[in-house]
């Protein structure tokens, strides 16, 4: 009687994530030339020291084995809150920037102009204020949970993708 055999089989052999054999980041300068290995090694270089303005402008593609590559969400790497998290907050800023242009020179006028124009009437800054963002890397402390959200958004995206030809 011939011995028997187990044929071994990856289950991970299908994965759709083998497709991808480099991930690369990219911040304002263009720091990291060089591939990396995996999502979470980009996501590390936006949030290193290294990383030049990564708040700003931050990108993370992954590259797949047959030449096309997929840029993955900024979602995967910041996370966008409110500048001021209460009205008086928000009134104290306007009032505070009101004061420093007063007192400063003609390039003090341009300070906060992103969040409200000074131009504008108080309460519409106060206003504008409130509804402005401040974007931010995501803090380290989230890149397990984050890897494995774009690991799944990864899945879905190259299984949608046509067939390379």
């Amino acid at each position: 009687m011939a011995p028997a055999t187990v044929e071994c089989t990856d289950i991970d052999s299908h994965d759709p994530l083998h497709q991808i054999f480099a991930y690369r980041a990219f911040d304002f300068r263009n720091r990291f030339p060089d591939p990396l290995p995996t999502f979470r090694a980009a996501l590390e270089c936006l949030q290193s020291e290294a990383a030049y303005m990564p708040d700003i402008d931050a990108e993370i593609i992954a590259y797949l084995r047959d030449g096309r590559s997929i840029p993955l969400p900024d979602c995967f790497y910041w996370v966008t809150k409110k500048r001021f998290s209460s009205r008086e907050e928000a009134q104290c800023w306007v009032e505070e920037r009101q004061s420093a242009m007063a007192q400063g020179g003609p390039l003090s006028k341009l300070a906060g102009l992103a969040v409200a124009d000074p131009q504008d009437p108080i309460e519409k800054q106060i206003q504008d204020a409130m509804e402005s963002t401040v974007t931010y890397v995501i803090a380290e402390e989230h890149n397990d949970t984050i890897s494995q959200q774009a690991a799944d958004w990864l899945r879905a995206a190259i299984l949608g993708l046509p067939p390379s030809g």
